[in-house]
């Protein structure tokens, strides 16, 4: 079980450095603030993976 959660995370951690990484090609201008600052925009505001309503459990 914790394998798996490990697995998640680095696959979680993973996916922020591709998004980084994008973030970073397509505004080159950027400065590590800015960089890290749209992608806290993008965590809070991107648009849900699949369709259907959020349930909090």
């Amino acid at each position: 079980m914790l394998e798996s959660l490990g697995t998640v995370d680095e696959m979680y951690l993973e996916g922020l450095e591709m998004k980084r990484a994008q973030i970073r090609r397509e505004n080159p201008e950027f400065e590590d603030d800015a960089v890290e600052e749209s992608l806290q925009r993008w965590i809070i505001d991107r648009p849900m993976d699949a369709p259907g309503r959020v349930i909090n459990l």
